[in-house]
């Protein structure tokens, strides 16, 4: 994303006062904003407008936000940050499967919702940053290549999407050191960690499958019970 325009962000929620509160709320934080209130309006202006962000409500009418993201991700490659009120972490995990970077709860707070785009906006900024030409990094038969943003195992390519590379990036970088949760909240996201958010857990759980390495005692991503998570050195 570039940093020398306005960002652009639509927003997709058929709650009509919680949609006009946002785009208010945006547009007095220097967001240029467009909105839709179902599912099939939301798919027409994301192709149309091509926005740097995307807020999207998990249900809608016509189809729901998976469903639009489902159609929208082979061509949309902005930041996408869900808003649901589910309490199914299922409904999480095929949201990160899909792309979502992030995503935050209904009731909605308003600085935690403009603290969340910063953080994002700052990761999209930072990955276009590319290291050294030809610098990867190398873990048991893993491998993460940051200026290509590929992925192998056994040099076979694994595709991830854009939150799952930037946690594999992150614990590729540290093999055998214990991340506490909290220092992975603030690394990728920006934020302090509140102790209830599950998004982290919910990215190792979407990037173990990718892996094949969701059943325990696993072989990359190891739990540590109270601290956090490790990549296993070998």
């Amino acid at each position: 994303m570039s940093t020398r325009h306005q960002p652009t962000l639509l927003i997709v929620e058929d709650d009509l006062s919680l949609n006009r509160m946002m785009s208010e709320a945006l547009q007095t934080q220097g967001y240029r904003v467009n909105s839709a209130t179902s599912g099939s309006q939301g798919l027409k202006l994301l192709r149309e407008w091509q926005p740097d962000i995307l807020l999207l409500d998990m249900m809608l009418p016509h189809f729901n936000g998976l469903e639009l993201l489902r159609q929208a991700v082979p061509e949309y490659c902005g930041i996408v940050l869900m808003i649901t009120a589910s309490d199914r972490p299922q409904l999480e995990e095929q949201a990160f499967d899909l792309g979502v970077h992030d995503y935050i709860q209904k009731p909605l707070r308003p600085h935690i919702l403009f603290a969340k785009l910063k953080a994002l906006i700052r990761l999209a900024q930072g990955q276009a940053t590319e290291p050294e030409l030809g610098e990867c990094y190398r873990v048991q038969n893993l491998k993460l290549v940051p200026t290509s943003r590929q992925f192998f195992i056994d040099d076979e390519p694994v595709a991830l999407t854009a939150a799952e590379f930037a946690i594999a990036e992150y614990l590729m970088a540290k093999p055998g050191v214990v991340l506490a949760r909290s220092d992975i909240v603030a690394a990728l996201r920006g934020i302090e960690y509140d102790g209830l958010d599950r998004a982290i857990d919910m990215r190792i759980s979407s990037l173990r499958k990718k892996m094949s390495d969701s059943v325990p005692p696993y072989k990359y991503i190891k739990t540590v019970r109270g601290r956090g998570y490790m990549l296993a050195a070998g």
